[in-house]
């Protein structure tokens, strides 16, 4: 997915990140290093290296940011909360076990931009169709897989990527796909020829099968083959009819199909693996439950070590396990209390390796954070 066309790219701050900006990227009070950060042309990816010349880069993908903070809203951030004022500040928090990238910049003007840029390609990011998320998906594997950067790999890089990205395979099968993707016969497969390869290597028979038993030709869904299928295997009953037209409207991959009023088998798989075809009832997501109960009466949103990082025998323990947590809606952490060699308490994995951090330390940051996304009442 690139910005083209799009109303985005006009947006001041994607412009300023696609400009480019120096910013200190921070892990520590003490280590602070001038990092070149830009925008690239797929709106998507973030770029930046230590310096203008070389070839050491790294990059990020927008998709893989939870949230933007601003100001002193990490442990990190805190640390250096005397040096740096807090609107100079934001950190960006990614999904998973990667961790934060807490950044300064020289104005406020060009920290609000990346703040509110990123931001914006967050939702960009959150809105797009189908089609666009697993094509943008399967680039950013691609990227990350291509080490020497030349858009291209080959099919021992190939095996490679897949093992990373847990996809089974049989050798001589896949091989012959990526012969078939390869239409240059040049030993090697650009990001184009890339998609339509792993799509091959990842069509399900099982959904092929279902597809043949209701399309008349083979090749599409017809409307009302549509609507038999939400009918008879969706029990959707009367709303069929109506839905199935929305569907055909939603995932349409070419404008012959849409021309046709016809959902081709690439589309039905994508309709099948979205929120369209999830088992889950989206209106069970609505709060309906009695909530005037004592608080001991309701599973309670929990977190086991919240201190820890990583592992739970070496791993490392941080204040920002709690803030995480916190931010994200947890009701009840564990501090796992320890007495310290020098009478101060401490919080760590009892008889490891893992490392301590100060009681008083959790109990602050409990204080700033517990209530930010809870209204629950504080005493």
């Amino acid at each position: 997915m690139e910005l083209e066309g799009s109303c985005v790219q006009d947006d001041p701050h994607v412009k300023l990140m696609m400009a480019g900006s120096t910013l200190r990227k921070v892990k520590s009070r003490s280590w602070k290093r001038q990092r070149h950060f830009r925008l690239l042309e797929d709106g998507l990816t973030i770029w930046y290296k230590s310096r203008w010349a070389g070839k050491g880069h790294s990059t990020f993908s927008v998709m893989d940011v939870e949230v933007v903070r601003e100001g002193h809203q990490s442990e990190v951030m805190l640390s250096i909360a005397e040096e740096f004022p807090a609107e100079l500040c934001f950190t960006l928090v990614f999904h998973g076990r990667q961790g934060n990238l807490d950044l300064v910049a020289d104005s406020p003007e060009e920290a609000q931009a990346w703040i509110q840029g990123v931001r914006k390609l967050i939702h960009k990011a959150q809105t797009m169709d189908e089609q666009e998320r697993q094509d943008q998906w399967l680039q950013d594997w691609f990227q990350k897989a291509d080490k020497n950067k030349d858009g291209k790999m080959n099919f021992k890089e190939v095996k490679k990527l897949l093992k990373m990205m847990n996809v089974e395979m049989n050798e001589d099968h896949t091989l012959h796909l990526f012969t078939m993707a390869d239409k240059c016969k040049s030993g090697s497969l650009e990001i184009e020829q890339f998609v339509h390869f792993y799509k091959m290597l990842t069509q399900r028979d099982e959904v092929w099968k279902v597809f043949q038993d209701y399309s008349g030709d083979g090749e599409m869904l017809t409307l009302e083959e549509l609507e038999n299928f939400l009918r008879l295997e969706q029990g959707e009953g009367d709303q069929s009819s109506q839905h199935a037209l929305e569907l055909i409207q939603c995932y349409k991959l070419s404008e012959t199909a849409m021309n046709q009023s016809s959902m081709s088998l690439e589309g039905f798989e994508m309709y099948l693996c979205s929120q369209e075809g999830s088992i889950f009832k989206p209106e069970l997501l609505e709060l309906h439950q009695d909530m005037s109960q004592p608080l001991s009466h309701y599973f309670i949103s929990s977190s086991h070590n919240t201190y820890l990082l990583e592992d739970q025998l070496r791993g490392q323990s941080s204040l920002e396990a709690y803030i995480q947590a916190l931010k994200r809606g947890c009701r009840c952490v564990e501090v796992d209390c320890w007495d310290g060699s020098d009478g101060e308490p401490v919080v760590y994995h009892g008889h490891t390796l893992t490392s301590k951090i100060l009681f008083k330390d959790i109990i602050s940051t409990l204080k700033e954070y517990a209530f930010q996304v809870s209204r629950t009442w504080k005493s």
